[in-house]
């Protein structure tokens, strides 16, 4: 029932060699020293703590503490102490001042790593950035106060193709660069949310992420990535690497490698080494990789599901176009913008001509289909910020910013014609504020007037500014 501070239960635990404790106590155990039963205690669950023999009904409580030869004797009036107290005692009476600055090091690295990830794990968990969340995970992995390696890089999987691709990265390029970086830090002190800014916003050398980019990689029978992917943690490998992916880094002084998985999926592979110290990479470093790429699987997984959340939120699941709500907030917004700026702003009404006779005729899954490849063909031939989205059943709209009303006539004649080429009649009809009305809440209103019209023509035409135009 002794209780033991998980601080000083670490400490014992990290004792660069096992002592062993022998004891006298009194026969009645709720009278002996809680020192003496604490030490005892420590080596159910620490390997560093080993019990020698224990003899009951002694007048006073006496422990021995031994490491080869040396040893220490506890008498009574030690173990009264509380169990820091006698510990300094056992372990500088055992130990030399090497051992304990070692042991030191090794509480002060831990120390530091396991701040730094707190710190790292509050920094991607409060963005909804998932970009910006990878990059927090690398700066932890190559921050001084972190696991202080030279460079990291993550390789995102790529799963219908089974390839690794080389995605972000942090470090230096070259050992001078190195040396610039390291000096730069000492000087300026930067803080770790200061360094992870400087990353994501690309204000450092991106030499090195620029190399890891053009890079691509698959397992093969032998080499490290099918090692690292079997492995349940982290791996180290020393030597030229067999990998060409790896080999094209030149990771020849020692490199680690962790698989990134989450809920069973496997999302991507960290690299990480000491290019320019030549350091080997020491088991606490390795240890504390796997803490890494735990929370940083953790965080993926989270907001990845965001994502689809925030996207089926925002999407019609049937065209992959926008839906109505996102179209009407992102009206709202250009209509701010173009008012505030006196900009231009457009919009195409489509119309699928006679969309009830397919779905009589051919089904609602032919029906289905046609709307799919329109919202395809939306996607693909569109400027990259103009808006598609799907008003319900066969109608859509496209918002064309800063559009004049020549361009929404061409927008207008290139979709027709592109659905044409796919089998499918549109009608259209287009709109420009402040051009076709003056109030630009009106806009999809004389956008859907010059539908009609086109419809009223015939069908398979469009209407823009009164102007009929076919294709």
């Amino acid at each position: 029932m002794a209780n033991i501070a998980p601080h000083v239960a670490a400490m014992f635990a990290h004792l660069p060699q096992p002592i062993r404790i022998d004891a006298d106590l009194p026969a009645e155990l709720s009278t002996a020293p809680e020192a003496a039963l604490q030490l005892l205690k420590l080596s159910l669950g620490c390997d560093r703590v080993r019990i020698g023999e224990v003899r009951l009904g002694a007048s006073a409580a006496q422990v021995v503490a031994t490491l080869g030869e040396r040893s220490c004797t506890l008498t009574a009036g030690d173990l009264q102490r509380d169990l820091r107290s006698v510990a300094r005692h056992v372990l500088s009476s055992l130990f030399a001042g090497s051992d304990v600055a070692r042991v030191l090091e090794d509480f002060a690295f831990q120390t530091s790593s396991l701040v730094t990830l707190q710190r790292i794990t509050s920094h991607m968990l409060q963005t909804r950035d998932l970009d910006r969340a990878l990059y927090v995970m690398l700066s932890g992995v190559t921050a001084g106060y972190g696991l202080s390696f030279n460079r990291a890089a993550l390789f995102v999987f790529d799963e219908a193709r089974g390839v690794f691709v080389g995605q972000k990265a942090i470090g230096p390029a070259d050992e001078q660069e190195a040396h610039r970086i390291w000096e730069a830090i000492e000087l300026e002190e930067k803080s770790l949310e200061q360094m992870i800014d400087d990353s994501s916003e690309r204000r450092v050398d991106t030499r090195f992420q620029q190399q890891v980019e053009t890079l691509e990689t698959q397992a093969a029978p032998g080499d490290e990535l099918s090692a690292a992917l079997a492995a349940s943690g982290a791996v180290t490998f020393t030597g030229a690497p067999v990998n060409p992916a790896l080999a094209a880094l030149d990771a020849t002084s020692g490199f680690v490698l962790a698989a990134i998985r989450g809920h069973g999926h496997l999302r991507g592979l960290l690299f990480a080494d000491n290019r320019y110290t030549h350091m080997p990479v020491s088991a606490e470093q390795l240890a504390h990789v796997g803490f890494y790429t735990d929370q940083t699987a953790l965080v993926w997984e989270n907001l990845s599901l965001l994502a689809r959340v925030e996207t089926a939120a925002r999407e019609d699941a049937l065209t992959g176009v926008f839906n109505r709500r996102e179209l009407d907030a992102r009206f709202e917004a250009e209509r701010s913008r173009c008012q505030r700026s006196g900009a231009s702003c457009s919009v195409l009404l489509l119309d699928v001509d006679r969309f009830k006779s397919i779905n009589d005729t051919a089904g609602h899954a032919a029906g289905d289909d046609v709307l799919r490849t329109l919202g395809v063909l939306l996607r693909r031939h569109l400027r990259e910020h103009d808006i598609a989205a799907r008003l319900g059943g066969d109608e859509f709209a496209v918002l064309l910013p800063e559009a004049s009303a020549e361009h929404v006539v061409a927008a207008a004649h290139r979709l027709g014609s592109l659905a044409r080429e796919a089998g499918i009649s549109l009608s259209i009809g287009g709109a420009t504020w402040p051009h076709d009305t003056a109030e630009m809440p009106s806009l999809f209103g004389a956008a859907d007037a010059q539908l009609y019209a086109a419809k009223h023509a015939g069908r398979g035409c469009a209407f823009v500014r009164g102007r009929r135009i076919d294709y």
